[in-house]
């Protein structure tokens, strides 16, 4: 699936931290829209929010926005902190292995399915 693309960087949204590392303090960042103040989020909220709504590839699809927020909402049932860590260690590096060996995740996983439906002996221990 290709995700939309800002052709202009400057309407890419990157959170102001300050002129420098020193002068950023998460806990006192305030919401920035209407709507969080309205809701009366908290900074980390906010952050949260911020995240996931101020970004490039959600900004003009509701639909990928509310999958997303369904996404997370279900990771965060599922899974224990440090299983969803892994799970965002191997989505990025999903995006390397496409960028610098030119494969995809999927196509590996259902090789690696296919592989071990042949070969059960090789089924690594869970």
């Amino acid at each position: 699936m290709l995700r939309p693309r800002f052709e202009d960087e400057d309407e890419v949204y990157i959170p102001e931290i300050g002129d420098n590392e020193s002068d950023y303090n998460d806990h006192e960042r305030t919401p920035h829209s209407n709507a969080g103040i309205a809701l009366g989020w908290s900074a980390l909220e906010q952050q949260m929010f911020d995240m996931l709504l101020l970004n490039r590839f959600a900004a003009d699809d509701q639909e990928l926005l509310d999958e997303t927020a369904r996404t997370i909402a279900r990771l965060v049932e599922t899974f224990e902190a440090h299983e969803i860590a892994r799970i965002m260690a191997v989505a990025m590096m999903s995006f390397q292995l496409a960028a610098s060996e030119d494969k995809s995740f999927e196509d590996e996983y259902n090789r690696y399915k296919e592989y071990i439906k042949k070969h059960p002996e090789d089924l690594e221990e869970i």
